[in-house]
């Protein structure tokens, strides 16, 4: 129906006038019929008639051209390519179908390009590691990508077009977007999300604006920095820990300096006594030194690639390691088993890990108590080989297990320096076991003994 409508539209203004033309000869020739002749009048009916229907003809296939360049504009406007502007009619109308059809064609070129730049851009604000959202002058969320919904706990599709204050429960956060809003100049600040492990957020927000500068709304792009958070806490702590283990012995050997050189020096029997506690505590901070070259050197053998690894029958390593600690077994009386395959055999470097288990022994020795058992054992299953050092020494509270392994944490600090030790012994095993691509880990329970298992992987 609405086509029918269209055409009659244009075909009524072209035969108006042969419609026009066709009555007044009709009316000529009947108040005129007596004076010509019917011949004529014949002549000019047909004449009429015959412009009635040229100008049909030339308003239908007009009207089929406009319908069809009509059809194609609004192709144009769906960005659809399923056709083109088309006119049957030769004259200058077909000249502008064809401009049409070119304007078309700019029209998808440039459909097609913009479609490639938004895919592009899309690929890589999901690809991108940072998280960014985009929020209107309503602080209604715009856009997210996966990493900003998984660092808040959102799903992408649940919350375009929806309040920020209703989405994202964050104080902090609403306060930089406001910011940003506000101010119109970038906004930089830091925000903790809270949850069963609290991630730190670096926030950066910039306002978005138009072509004519009017404020759209705001991109904010979050940094997690959880993991370089963590490592400065781990150095600030390592920073105090060491400064204080070396400021003990330090302050020690002082003091006895002072009080030999104030006159003690001259009563044998005390200078021979502080001179031993001086000795004592030079050596203790030796050790520590020793123990933190040590570290230095497995880390810096790690990150250069020098740890060799060789096929190592591990009985002979570990009897090796038993006769190392063979001092202090001895002086605490303790009973060492070990339990090994002779033909078990793992890809390791011999002096590194001979070392760790060293480290495992002496603990195991120092904090059992006098006469008790220390069991080493070592095993292999379808993936892992294990190394196990099991004492029946106080045990450990489970709320130090989980630093055990880190530099200079003690269980007990006061017996710790008592027995000698550095602090360090644990974090260095730890070291030398990752050093293997392996693992250490510690089951222990107060009154009942620990066990210390080195994991490697057989392959």
């Amino acid at each position: 129906m609405n086509h029918t409508r269209r055409i009659w539209r244009i075909y009524l203004p072209l035969l108006l006038p042969a419609i026009l033309l066709f009555l007044v000869v009709v009316a000529i020739a009947i108040f005129s019929s007596q004076v010509l002749s019917t011949s004529f009048i014949i002549i000019v009916v047909a004449l009429a008639v015959s412009a009635v229907v040229v100008t049909y003809l030339f308003a239908r296939k007009l009207a089929i051209s406009l319908t069809q360049i009509r059809a194609g504009v609004e192709r144009i406007a769906q960005i659809d390519d399923s056709g083109r502007a088309k006119a049957s009619f030769d004259n200058g109308v077909a000249s502008l179908a064809e401009a049409v059809n070119d304007v078309a064609r700019q029209l998808q070129e440039r459909a097609i390009e913009l479609t490639q730049r938004r895919q592009e851009h899309d690929t890589i604000i999901s690809s991108m590691i940072e998280g960014v959202l985009v929020v209107d002058a309503d602080e209604k969320l715009i856009s997210i990508n996966q990493a900003a919904a998984r660092l808040l706990g959102l799903e992408n599709a649940n919350v375009i077009g929806r309040s920020m204050q209703e989405m994202i429960r964050n104080s902090d956060l609403h306060r930089l977007v406001m910011q940003t809003l506000k101010l119109g100049t970038t906004v930089e600040g830091d925000i903790t999300l809270s949850g069963d492990e609290d991630r730190y957020l670096q926030v950066t927000g910039t306002m978005l604006c138009d072509a004519t500068r009017n404020t759209i709304g705001a991109l904010i792009v979050l940094n997690d920095v959880t993991r370089l958070r963590k490592l400065e806490q781990v150095r600030r702590d390592f920073v105090a820990n060491v400064s204080h283990e070396l400021k003990t012995p330090i302050t020690s050997i002082k003091g006895y300096v002072e009080t030999l050189l104030d006159g003690a020096l001259r009563n044998p029997d005390d200078a021979e006594r502080f001179l031993n506690i001086v000795a004592k505590q030079a050596n203790r901070l030796n050790a520590i030194i020793e123990d933190l070259l040590k570290l230095s050197r497995i880390e810096q053998g790690v990150e250069r690639g020098e740890i060799v690894l060789e096929q190592t029958t591990l009985k002979g390593l570990l009897t090796a390691a038993i006769s190392a600690c063979e001092t202090q077994i001895t002086a605490r009386s303790i009973h060492v088993s070990l339990s090994c395959p002779d033909d078990l055999v793992a890809r390791i470097n011999p002096p590194l890990l001979e070392q760790a288990v060293v480290n495992l022994i002496d603990n195991a020795a120092k904090y059992s108590n006098a006469g008790s058992a220390v069991e080493i054992a070592a095993i292999q299953d379808s993936s892992t080989i294990s190394i196990t050092v099991h004492d029946e020494g106080a045990g450990i509270a489970s709320e130090h297990l989980p630093r055990l392994f880190e530099r200079f944490y003690r269980v007990d600090k006061a017996r710790s320096r008592a027995e000698g030790g550095t602090g360090l012994g644990l974090a260095i095993a730890k070291h030398i076991v990752l050093a293997h691509g392996g693992t250490i880990s510690v089951d222990s329970r107060v009154g009942e003994g620990s066990t210390f298992t080195i994991s490697l992987p057989l392959r």
